[in-house]
């Protein structure tokens, strides 16, 4: 059976509005959390670990993650500090890689499904960005494919770039990690720079994922989504 490794990058910023202009109002690190790890709950016969990587001052998000996961602490704060210590923390992890961001919403089968299509895709996003569908500036623009991955179940088309929040196989890590310690934050330039060396990054249809801005994934009610982690959180206090 498929395994990966999961490394979950998180800080107390946006806890509470106001928030970046992209944000929008009903963003939730909390909910974003919650989805995460009722899709771990869901995936886990597919994880075969999971670190989280905490910057900056402790808080309510470092207290939501259960006691027996395994949390690395930081004090960068800062975006491209705690990625730097992600990476880092990454060198100690043998196997495929999943790395997220705190500010994603995550289908509860998710990663499941992530698990299982990497190793044949090598570089994917859970998150089907609707950026692909409303500019013509991608590099890749009209130069694009679908496929049916059957291990997945999932139809996967090639995308230009996505976010910091993407997973890679063994086997494309050593292609794939020189560029992402180069790049860091720079994620276009990152995923662009992988389509020039014919490595090409693969999203779901539909997404699996949301990034929570302006651009989330089409085809999808992400909003009742939300809304339901929120209610069940409530209901666990």
């Amino acid at each position: 059976m498929q395994m990966i490794n999961i490394v979950y990058r998180l800080c107390e910023a946006e806890m509470a509005p106001p928030f970046r202009s992209k944000r929008l109002p009903w963003f939730s690190k909390l909910n974003c959390l919650k989805s995460f790890l009722d899709s771990v709950e869901f995936s886990k016969s597919y994880i075969s670990s999971v670190t989280f990587i905490h910057d900056g001052p402790e808080g309510e998000l470092l207290k939501a993650i259960p006691e027996h996961f395994k949390v690395i602490t930081v004090n960068a704060c800062s975006n491209e500090g705690s990625l730097i210590a992600t990476y880092e923390a990454a060198k100690e992890i043998s196997g495929d890689i999943y790395f997220v961001e705190d500010d994603y919403l995550h289908l509860p089968e998710s990663i499941k499904l992530i698990a299982l299509a990497l190793p044949s895709l090598g570089l994917l996003t859970g998150y089907d960005h609707e950026d692909r569908y409303v500019r013509d500036d991608d590099l890749s623009y009209g130069k694009e494919c679908i496929v049916f991955d059957k291990a997945s179940n999932r139809h996967w088309r090639t995308a230009e770039s996505t976010t910091c929040t993407f997973a890679i196989s063994e086997s494309m890590r050593p292609k794939v990690e020189p560029f992402t310690k180069k790049f860091m934050l720079h994620d276009r330039m990152l995923f662009r720079k992988m389509y020039k060396k014919k490595i090409r990054l693969w999203s779901p249809l539909p997404g699996l994922t949301t990034h929570i801005d302006t651009a989330l994934a089409p085809g999808f009610d992400w909003l009742v989504f939300n809304n339901a982690m929120s209610i069940a959180r409530d209901v666990s206090k």
